[in-house]
């Protein structure tokens, strides 16, 4: 039984939202200032806000495509973006009138009212500037939006589905610890993966299947190791009765 209806209507507003996003950009110059492919390089998760207050335990994670010109965000119940244009330390997020392409759904407040303040603070936003692992933006009004770097794959790793048993188990890496239980055909054993799988949060009682990027490392921790696994869309999602 699949426990989130949304998923499906998800999946299709974050195509209309792509098709936008690229269709804007696609207007721009093939040209690019260099500056602009430090802001593509990582990921980027909110951590501090002076407009508002950064959500707990929901990431507000903020993405540029460098080679199309666009961005995406999450906004809390949705996803939005659009194009962007740099031009030295200056930045617009959106088209002239800071408008974004968004998915259309509803969740209960105060996520509705964080999503549409932060929203708008982008909308805003004017300047940027990268120091080390981290992006602050701001605002005409002079307020910031301050995101640390996350770990970016690249664009043409290897992607593969997998499913996430409902259930981990103990097992023994360097010292006992507690591993998922994974496997790519639902006809295949449960296996178990020791190194966990970046960005994804598992809950109790739900099984999952994922699309993930897998990266070989080039030096691994000699106790880790040589493969990561990076979340990169959670495909379904079902309660297991048990």
């Amino acid at each position: 039984m699949i426990f989130d209806y949304r998923v499906a209507r998800t999946a299709i507003g974050l195509a209309v939202l792509c098709s936008a996003a690229v269709a804007t950009a696609a207007t721009k110059p093939a040209s690019q200032p260099r500056n602009i492919f430090a802001l593509a390089a990582n990921h980027w998760d909110l951590v501090e806000w002076t407009g508002g207050q950064v959500p707990q335990g929901k990431r507000l994670r903020l993405d540029f495509d460098a080679k199309r010109g666009s961005f995406s965000t999450e906004t809390m119940c949705n996803r939005a973006g659009g194009a962007y244009r740099v031009k030295g330390k200056t930045i617009r997020l959106g088209n002239a009138k800071g408008q974004f392409a968004s998915t259309m759904m509803a969740c209960p407040e105060p996520a509705m009212t964080v999503e549409r303040a932060y929203t708008q603070s982008l909308a805003a936003v004017r300047t940027y500037r990268i120091e080390g692992n981290r992006l602050v933006l701001r605002t005409a009004k002079g307020e910031s939006l301050t995101y640390q770097a996350a770990h970016k794959p690249a664009a043409d790793a290897p992607r593969k589905l997998i499913y996430v048993s409902a259930d981990t188990k103990p097992c023994t890496g360097v010292a006992p610890m507690t591993c998922l239980q994974v496997r790519e055909k639902e006809t295949d054993a449960w296996q178990l993966h020791y190194s966990g799988i970046v960005d994804f949060d598992p809950q109790p009682g739900i099984e999952y299947r994922l699309r993930i990027v897998e990266e070989k490392l080039a030096n691994p921790p000699a106790d880790a190791s040589s493969i990561r696994w990076t979340l990169d869309q959670v495909i379904e999602q079902r309660v297991v009765n048990r």
